[in-house]
């Protein structure tokens, strides 16, 4: 929710969320400090009367003045919140110089020992901790602006309490003259949209465009911790670095221990180097371990305060550029009415068609497929019914073949069973013949 006070300063419109209420604010117009009141206080300044800003804005202005206007918050703003490597870098280099200065006054201290008697691999570490830290405090500084830049007024209903087509110049004239420049989320959102309105003259298109607006606004701010992240995870692997290196050289001055195992002076010289290798080994990765956490905590801070940075940013176009934008077409306040106060039929009509318009080619590719997959259906029926009637006809044929085939093997059972019977009414006497014999070459038969 968002509610409306005055600069006691420079008497500007601000517009504030009501999760400010009784804090101390910078004006983003004059940089002094503004007392938020209270949401008691602002429900009574609401019963009675209130003052409001005055928004001075030559309507006459040439048309040279407006596109001048126009070209000026309509700047991208892909390094809202970005920070420059080099310049992070630089401080990054500053900050580790001035880190071993202030150590190489402390060095009588025994623990200032693992920031500089350890080889390379602190010195890097310190770098890449001091570089995320630089990263840090530039992303830091441009969020307050951009929480800043909320507090501004950049659609009063002063100019209109409609968007139409013919108060879009008195607005982008008013967002010009706003101390906030094209690095604005806010400003760039709401400029976005008022464009893509005179472009698309569509309400509905231009909510989808501030849908896929945000969603670019989303990834923008993820892609702007990629390098932190990176540093987060380069943190415990340059501590590993120092455990190989330490336990390396631990290995070493054993094994040079061993080869002197007769003197006992060089044995303690090795297994001095042995310890000190293996202190090498624990102090880097305590170090990188610490300095990752250091980093981890506060980067995921502060990307959920620029992840509500964003949010914020989608309630206040939600609040005060979609629910008031008008097309003429598609919801206005006067839009349907006839002159009896009545609604007008005509209107309703074209209304409706305007929305079903948007499905209708959907509709017909979808008729048309139905109509296609409707004529194979049917093709495939016709197929699956003379395929039936095939097989009637030829269970009908086979039925007949079968019926000829019992009929003639049922008149072979009954001539079968009329010569049994007539077996059976005759004696069939068997008698046995002696095969007539024959001479030498078949010849004096007897």
């Amino acid at each position: 929710m968002y509610f409306k006070i005055s600069c006691p300063h420079c008497k500007k419109s601000l517009t504030v969320r009501e999760e400010l209420s009784g804090r101390k604010c910078g004006c983003p117009h004059c940089g002094k400090t503004v007392q938020i009141p209270s949401l008691s206080v602002i429900g009574q300044a609401t019963q009675g009367s209130r003052a409001k800003a005055d928004i001075q804005i030559d309507t006459k202005a040439g048309a040279g003045t407006k596109q001048r206007a126009k070209q000026e918050v309509s700047t991208t703003y892909e390094d809202a919140t970005n920070v420059s490597m080099l310049w992070s870098l630089l401080f990054g280099v500053i900050g580790t110089g001035v880190f071993y200065v202030v150590i190489l006054l402390l060095r009588s201290f025994s623990w200032t020992e693992i920031f500089w008697d350890r080889g390379w691999v602190p010195y890097v570490t310190m770098l890449i901790f001091f570089w995320c830290i630089a990263i840090l405090l530039l992303k830091m500084r441009k969020i307050q602006k951009q929480k800043q830049a909320l507090l501004l007024d950049v659609l009063p209903t002063e100019l209109s309490p409609e968007i139409t087509f013919n108060s879009l110049d008195k607005f982008l004239d008013y967002i010009a003259n706003l101390p906030a420049g094209g690095d604005s989320f806010l400003i760039n959102r709401v400029v976005r949209g008022i464009e893509h309105f005179r472009v698309r003259k569509s309400t509905s298109e231009t909510v989808t465009m501030m849908e896929s607006q945000s969603d670019i606004d989303a990834n923008n701010v993820s892609g702007s911790y990629t390098l932190v992240k990176v540093f987060i995870w380069a943190l415990p692997i340059m501590g590993f670095i120092g455990t190989v290196i330490g336990i390396s050289g631990a290995v070493a001055g054993l094994s040079g221990s061993l080869e002197n195992a007769n003197d006992v002076s060089a044995i303690k010289g090795a297994l001095n180097d042995v310890f000190a290798g293996l202190g090498t080994a624990f102090d880097t990765t305590l170090l990188a371990l610490v300095l990752s956490l250091m980093v981890k905590v506060p980067t995921s801070a502060m990307q959920k305060s620029e992840e509500d940075l964003i949010t914020w940013v989608d309630e206040y176009c939600n609040e005060n550029l979609l629910k008031r934008l008008n097309d003429k077409r598609e919801g206005g306040a006067q839009r349907g009415m006839n002159g009896t106060g009545g609604v007008d039929p005509a209107v309703i009509r074209e209304v409706f068609a305007s929305a079903m318009g948007i499905y209708h080619e959907e509709w017909n590719k979808q008729v048309v497929e139905m109509n296609r997959a409707t004529t194979e259906m049917q093709k495939s029926f016709e197929a699956i019914t003379a395929q039936t009637e095939k097989l009637q006809l030829n269970a009908v044929k086979s039925n007949r073949t079968l019926q000829q085939h019992f009929a003639g093997l049922e008149r072979g059972l009954d001539g079968l069973s009329t010569v049994l019977e007539r077996l059976g009414e005759q004696n069939v006497v068997v008698q046995q013949v002696d095969k007539p014999k024959r001479g030498l070459f078949g010849f004096g038969r007897k």
